[in-house]
């Protein structure tokens, strides 16, 4: 009995590890033939799989080629994870201003900023695509209509190192910019309280 229970604590990890499963996160907008249009609200707009334990998460902006934007812009900060028609997913618009640099090799980032955990990203083939962004709407485009009442964020610049979100949602989980407050229980300095 004293053998098996230290073989089964040897073979752990490898039980754990296999029991992880990665979350079905497609993103419907944009996509390749889809491009987002500077001066536009774009469609952004996604699924995800039920039972994730996802409550919030936050999307990001990023581009691979480093020539063409360094670093990421900050789109949206504690998405609520909500069901919408039966499956989980929601979308938004986001419109481009004219400091959003254009290009090709756009994709989009679902995390969480608080601990660094990454839900969908384009390298997955079942999540966000590259994409481009355009000067101008391409002659064989056709808008694809966002239903009523979305939230739109807007992008005006490209990455800096104090740039905030475009736009923060009522998502649970603080995020890392949040300040915890604590209990005074000495009172304040020079107040003589």
């Amino acid at each position: 009995m004293f053998l098996l229970a230290w073989v089964s604590l040897l073979f752990l990890p490898f039980i754990a590890a296999t029991s992880v499963s990665t979350i079905y996160w497609p993103v419907s907008y944009p996509d390749p033939n889809n491009p987002w249009v500077i001066g536009e609200k774009n469609p952004l707009a996604w699924k995800t799989g039920g039972g994730t334990g996802v409550q919030s998460f936050d999307i990001q902006l990023h581009n691979a080629n480093k020539t063409v934007m360094t670093g990421f812009l900050p789109i949206a900060l504690r998405v609520p994870m909500k069901k919408v028609n039966k499956v989980y997913g929601g979308s938004i618009e986001v419109e481009l201003d004219s400091g959003v640099p254009t290009g090709d090799d756009f994709f989009l980032v679902f995390m969480n900023t608080y601990h660094g955990q990454v839900y969908g990203k384009a390298s997955r083939s079942l999540h966000s695509k590259k994409f481009s962004i355009v000067d101008s709407t391409p002659s064989n485009y056709t808008a694809s209509a966002l239903p009523t009442g979305t939230v739109t964020a807007t992008l005006d610049t490209v990455p800096n190192p104090t740039q905030q979100w475009a736009i923060t949602l009522d998502g649970i989980d603080a995020d890392a910019t949040s300040t915890a407050s604590a209990t005074n229980y000495a009172g304040n300095a020079g107040s003589g309280t």
